[in-house]
């Protein structure tokens, strides 16, 4: 019989396992057998394993491990006082790939005691850490099947839908939670596009162009300007004049203590004005802290993230909406729809 060195971090019960192997290696490498049922234990079997490990402070013993592996998972919750925690092992065995990360197990618990969120989660084919985080981060009024089925796995997907309806219930002069009712009330992903294109029909147009300065950031308004300023940072910000004539990108330059940028805006339609990219000199990436400071620097004018914009593409294209545009490096174009509108 071939042996297995629980101690090589290639092994293949390290695997489906990740963080949770290291808990788990002493108890298995005392108990071969554990170790053997752990090796030909069914995924899902992993996965609750994971959860129970997540869900005590207690260092994990063997005889814990056997009853999570043997007894009913019902009995097993039972045990540590989650009868509450209903559905657990149809979700359990919707989660592909190796175990979530140790907060997910315990952020699944919460929303399976919460009726709502319980109802929407028992409708997702698929179950990840991004879909536990986008549940837990939509208000009540969006916790809906259609909505989740919308963001379903894009990261962060939650937090900027609901940035972009407080940019646009600011423009039509509503309140945000008007606009989350009218989406969470849509019982298809159709009439969800239905809604949606109806906000931004109501849209007016742009008055002005994005401000002159936003703090330590001056607008650079000549095609000559921004060549020399390309030079100056080794980029291709001549590539930019073209748009920055016909007024749909701008190009500001950010000087704060030793730390320079360029920053890009660009307008997404009637919706306004957004934040692009933002490199030092070479394209480098700016210290976090000093991006950071950009950022509210032009959040404090109403110049949010792209990524905001970006997101709602995905939203929309998900509905069925139209074709997403990507370069043939498979990323996103920088002149690609923003839901059903070109970039301007």
């Amino acid at each position: 019989m071939t042996t297995v060195d629980l101690t090589d971090r290639h092994a293949t019960l390290a695997q489906p396992l990740g963080w949770a192997f290291s808990q788990f290696l002493p108890v298995a490498s005392a108990h071969p057998a554990l170790g053997l049922r752990l090796l030909t234990a069914e995924r899902p079997r992993l996965h609750f394993l994971a959860f129970v490990l997540a869900m005590t402070s207690r260092t994990i013993t063997a005889e814990a491990i056997d009853h999570a592996l043997g007894k009913s998972m019902r009995e097993v919750l039972a045990d540590m006082g989650l009868c509450e925690v209903r559905g657990l092992r149809r979700l359990l065995g919707r989660i592909a790939g190796s175990v979530m990360e140790r907060e997910h197990y315990r952020l699944l618990a919460s929303l399976l005691v919460k009726p709502t969120a319980a109802s929407v989660l028992h409708h997702a084919t698929e179950v990840s850490g991004a879909l536990l985080e986008n549940i837990r981060d939509l208000p009540s009024a969006m916790r809906s099947p259609v909505i989740v089925q919308a963001i379903a796995h894009m990261e962060g997907a939650a937090l900027h839908v609901l940035q972009w309806i407080d940019i646009v219930a600011a423009r039509l002069q509503r309140s945000s939670q008007d606009i989350q009712r009218q989406l969470g009330r849509c019982a298809s992903l159709g009439e969800l596009r239905t809604e949606l294109n109806k906000l931004l029909d109501a849209l007016p147009a742009l008055e002005a162009a994005p401000p002159k300065t936003v703090e330590a950031a001056a607008r650079v308004d000549t095609p000559s300007a921004i060549r020399q300023l390309g030079k100056r940072f080794h980029n291709c910000l001549a590539d930019f004049v073209d748009a920055e004539v016909d007024g749909t990108t701008h190009i500001y330059h950010w000087r704060c203590s030793r730390n320079e940028a360029v920053c890009e805006v660009t307008r997404v339609g009637n919706l306004g004005w957004f934040l692009g990219c933002h490199l030092g000199p070479d394209n480098d990436a700016l210290p976090e802290d000093s991006a950071r400071q950009i950022r509210v620097a032009f959040a404090a004018v109403d110049i949010h993230l792209l990524k905001i914009v970006e997101t709602y593409d995905d939203l929309y294209f998900s509905t069925g909406g139209r074709e997403q545009a990507f370069d043939s490096d498979n990323r996103r174009s920088r002149h690609h729809r923003h839901g059903r509108y070109h970039a301007d």
